[in-house]
């Protein structure tokens, strides 16, 4: 769905050779609660979704799920279970992985062949920067 796939291309744009040893990436599209491993068998997980918040496209938002209260809500959305059922199941578990989001706000999320808007292309290679930073610096802040 045009921009709503932009943590689908921020993955698949990772040279696998600059990849830390111990990281895993994973596109995890549509899977649902399948992630529920990574949250279990991790002690960091970094996510990276789409969002629509009212910004211009291709803004890019960092925060922690309990920070930015994501963890309050209560509905599924169309990939099945979401990130705070994720959390939440493995938190059930007594398992507490540090979670880190980097939201990019969407232009378009109408079915195209185009792919990714230009912002939120662009918004992808920053993104994919700032994890970079993320693995060897903690505390990258977005810009």
């Amino acid at each position: 769905m045009a921009d709503d796939g932009v943590g689908v291309a921020v993955v698949e744009g990772f040279d696998p050779g600059s990849v830390p040893p111990g990281v895993e990436l994973v596109t995890g599209a549509t899977a649902g609660m399948a992630l529920i491993r990574y949250f279990l068998d991790y002690d960091l997980v970094i996510a990276v979704d789409a969002i629509d918040c009212g910004a211009s496209p291709g803004a890019i938002f960092k925060f922690h799920p309990d920070e930015a209260g994501i963890m309050n809500l209560r509905s599924n959305n169309i990939h099945g279970m979401g990130l705070p059922y994720l959390i939440t199941s493995a938190r059930l578990k007594g398992i507490d992985p540090e979670v880190l989001v980097f939201a990019v706000q969407v232009g378009n999320v109408m079915p195209r062949d185009g792919g990714l808007s230009a912002e939120v292309a662009a918004a992808a290679i920053r993104v994919r920067g700032l994890i970079e930073k993320e693995l060897t610096c903690p505390g990258t802040e977005a810009r």
